[in-house]
């Protein structure tokens, strides 16, 4: 095309060939006339990068105003980060075609690799969901959560709602209340668990207090370790009582450690935090699998 073209004002042969470097075909950069921002601007808002960037503000705002429902952002960063690469290869694609070809389909692999290994774990994790069918057993340990100065979480609250129904229904049962103390709690999980159990007509010499564990892990080391200093033998089956999402990753814990695990479900509401925390417990069960934390 001739520098006279009214498509390539002035420049010429530059022009040319930041034309055929523009990342949006087909619009016109005017790199040496009036009016270039607009006409950057159109070929910016003309894309989907204005939507992509827009999806990840998105995620920043759950991460950093909803701590509840944070690992949410994960998904919107995903999304955006997924069609970016794309459509990055797109672009890669007019002028090495053969590489792009090649980096899609190893992105695609990618892809499908990580989403079959969620889907996978995912079903671990709803697997645990109704628990054990017939979870009577001579000890029930209660995972702590969160506590609010000296109240239980609404996370915690759920659990103690779970463990005070089990314990009723099991009368001879001997509870293990397992949490230590962490950032903005007053009192240890353990002691909030049983003031509210006690308070709820549990009497008090059912509940053993183990008040030093800080993981899930430790929480289940832990609370055998006191059954054994209080009975002199270490138990080859325990029931434990924690949100639904939860159980699984308990229970691989728990095999971890020498005893198998009957699961005493409590429900999470509302529903969207559940579906939330399911979706985060595939990271939580990752870690473990791979690092045994």
């Amino acid at each position: 095309m001739a520098p006279s073209d009214p498509g390539l004002p002035c420049c010429g042969f530059l022009h040319r060939r930041r034309a055929a470097a523009c990342p949006w075909p087909g619009r016109a950069f005017d790199f040496c006339g009036k009016g270039n921002a607009v006409k950057y601007g159109k070929a910016f808002f003309g894309s989907k990068w204005p939507c992509l960037l827009l999806t990840a503000a998105v995620g920043l705002m759950f991460w950093f105003f909803w701590p509840a429902y944070r690992y949410t952002a994960l998904i919107f960063w995903a999304v955006a980060g997924t069609v970016g690469v794309y459509d990055l290869l797109a672009l890669l694609s007019r002028r090495h075609p053969r590489l792009a070809g090649r980096l899609r389909r190893m992105t695609t692999a990618c892809l499908c690799l990580v989403l079959s290994a969620m889907a996978v774990t995912e079903g671990w994790i709803l697997s645990g969901f109704r628990g054990a069918e017939d979870p009577a057993c001579a000890y029930v340990v209660v995972l702590g959560a969160g506590v609010h100065g000296t109240e239980p979480s609404r996370s915690l609250t759920e659990r103690l709602e779970a463990a005070l129904d089990y314990l009723r229904t099991y009368p001879e049962a001997q509870c293990i209340v397992t949490g230590g103390q962490g950032g903005g709690e007053n009192i240890t999980e353990a002691l909030c668990m049983f003031t509210w159990l006690t308070d709820r007509g549990i009497e008090p010499e059912r509940i053993w207090q183990e008040p030093r564990a800080e993981s899930t892990r430790e929480n289940l080391q832990f609370s055998l370790a006191l059954i054994e200093e209080k009975t002199g033998r270490r138990p080859r089956e325990i029931a434990v009582v924690s949100s639904e999402y939860h159980l699984f990753r308990a229970s691989c814990m728990a095999r971890s450690q020498g005893v198998s695990m009957l699961g005493v479900p409590a429900a999470t509401y509302p529903l969207a935090l559940r579906v939330h925390y399911a979706f985060r417990e595939i990271f939580g069960l990752w870690l473990f699998l791979l690092l045994g934390r």
